[in-house]
Formats: structure tokens, sequence, C-alpha cells
């Protein structure tokens, strides 16, 4: 069971000397209280690498964090901050989200972020084809008409995103030939030294399952079979 240590930013060195002496402890940082805010307090929290979440104590402040935390070019995971944003894409696609009435003003001021995001996150769909193993379908997917060179890590953190099953409705709300094909996203190392399929296979991301499955040596029975329907 996690010991959680509650303390503000920066974190006091005998606090921090509990995680090297027990693994299981955890660091929930109380923002309110902390010397460090914004992009500071995403790149402490990044460098740290420590198991952590934020405490907010009232709605300006988690606004304030998930601005910076919109266009860090740091990787970090913090759990309340990753399920605000997916709160967030999904209003912006239409798809729902619970974000309440103090926060449908601060919706329209991030969109352009969050945009941002969305394009990469459905990015999702080509690169699952990508990732297959399958000839004919990277090859499908390098001749995609939309195409991105863009190495930016600005909003990076859209790659801690696809360990949630519910981003695949946000995947899936779209045409393929309205997603955008990212090579360099999709084939270089360039998130804390891991590709992009590091953040994409995981057990709870649905379609990386699916497709997994599929690819275990039984494409060409799922293509034939899948021929065989359609003639029918």
């Amino acid at each position: 069971m996690s010991k959680v240590v509650e303390t503000p930013a920066p974190i006091a060195i005998e606090d921090l000397k509990k995680y090297f002496a027990d693994k299981e402890t955890f660091y929930l940082i109380n923002y309110a209280e902390s010397e460090l805010k914004g992009e500071k307090l995403l790149t402490y929290l990044g460098n740290l690498d420590l198991p952590c979440d934020i405490r907010f104590t009232n709605p300006d402040d988690l606004k304030e964090l998930v601005s910076a935390y919109l266009k860090t070019t740091f990787i970090v995971s913090i759990p309340v901050l990753e399920d605000a944003v997916i709160n967030l894409l999904l209003a912006n696609d239409g798809l729902g989200g619970s974000v309440g009435e103090e926060f449908n003003t601060f919706l329209k001021e991030v969109k352009e972020d969050l945009d941002h995001w969305t394009s990469r996150i459905k990015s999702g769909g080509l690169f699952n084809l990508y990732s297959s193993g399958v000839d004919e379908l990277q090859q499908q997917v390098e001749n995609h008409s939309l195409k991105d060179e863009t190495d930016t890590l600005v909003g990076v953190n859209w790659i801690n995103l696809f360990k949630y099953s519910i981003v695949n409705k946000i995947i899936t709300n779209s045409t393929f030939e309205e997603v955008t094909y990212y090579p360099n996203y999709f084939n270089e190392y360039m998130f804390k030294g891991k590709n992009l399929y590091y953040y994409w296979a995981k057990e709870s991301n649905p379609m990386h399952v699916l497709t997994w499955g599929i690819g275990a040596g039984v494409y060409e029975d799922y293509k034939n079979e899948l021929a065989e329907k359609q003639e029918n």
C-alpha cells in the first residue's frame, strides 16, 4: 500500500529521502502552498520523475496549471491534469466531457491548444496501423494524403493519454482521410529516449489490443475472412 506524503513544492529533502527508502511512497503536491507554480512546477516534477499527483483547492489554480500543461515541452505524468485535459478534449470534440460551468469560458480560451492535442491523439488510428508490422498497412499510412513532418514537443503530454481507454472515443471520432500522419512522432525516439510505441502499447488501449491480436500471425486469415464477408 502506498504511503502518501502531502507536501508543497519544492519537496523537502527529508521527504524526498522517503521515496528512496520505500519505493511505495507517493507524493501529493499541495498547489496552493507551493512556491513553484505553472511551468516551473511541471519541469520540477518532470525532472524528479517520482510518482505524484497534485491537490487543488480552487478551480483557478487548476486552470493555471492546465494552461501550462497544454503547452509544456516537458514529459510529466500527473493524473489530475490528465483527467482534466481528457474531459476538455472530449468537450472540444463534441463528445461530452465533465468540465463544469466554471470551465466553459476556459474551454474556449485553450481551444487552439486542445486542437493541437486532438490532431496528434487522432493520429493514433494511423499509428495503430503503422505499428502493426504489416508492410501493406505501413505503406498505406506512408502514402496518406495528410502529412505533417513537425517534430515540436509543445504539448508533448498527449502521448500519456493513450493509456486511458476513453481516449479511444477521440481517436475514432474521425475518418481515416481526416487524420494526419506524423512521421517524426511515429518513428523517432524523441519522448525521453522512448518511441511512441512505448506509450501506445498499453493493455488499457483497446485499439492496440485488437490490432495486436490480429497481427499475431493471423492477419492474412483476417483479411481473407473480411473479403468473404464483403462478397456475401
